[in-house]
């Protein structure tokens, strides 16, 4: 009936799809996603499965990764003006604190850590927002999330977070 509006769908990987490993984290996501509502974490609203492939529809940022602003940047020998980077930094920060401060249904804290901070998983659009993505390895300490064998690093080691690395 006219109405319309863009998504983005994310989907597993063809080639992991069968792995039950995988699969969980990715029901995972879609679980701490669900309950994460705040202006700078990219919104989840849907799960599906369509021929034995799981989907997210979640919002379509119209913006671009920061990993890609920075890269621009680079190219025109300038780098991100400072006011713009503080604000970047302050509303992944504000994402981020949203995730770490999810509680569960009792109002017990969860305890969760992105453990993926990367320019490409902060997208900024092109009014300004910063949208932290991607909680694909994100862990629940203690809630049976997510598990990570000791000595396992998830996310990139460049930008490990300070739980991470502390073990």
């Amino acid at each position: 009936r006219g109405f319309s509006k863009t998504v983005a769908i994310k989907t597993m990987l063809p080639t992991i799809s069968d792995d039950p490993h995988f699969e969980q984290m990715f029901l995972d996501e879609a679980g701490i996603l669900a309950r994460i509502r705040h202006p700078n974490v990219g919104e989840i609203f849907d799960l599906g499965e369509q021929d034995d492939l799981l989907y997210i529809v979640m919002e379509w940022v119209d913006g671009e990764p920061l990993s890609s602003i920075r890269r621009a940047a680079a190219k025109a020998q300038q780098g991100i003006p400072l006011n713009v980077g503080v604000k970047v930094v302050q509303d992944a920060c504000a994402g981020l604190h949203a995730a770490h401060e999810l509680r569960d249904d009792g109002g017990l804290l969860l305890n969760l850590v992105h453990r993926d901070v990367s320019p490409q998983n902060l997208l900024v659009t092109f009014d300004g927002v910063v949208k932290v993505v991607d909680f694909g390895v994100a862990r629940v300490a203690d809630r049976g999330a997510e598990h990570t064998d000791a000595g396992q690093i998830k996310g990139k080691p460049s930008y490990m977070s300070p739980e991470q690395a502390m073990g």
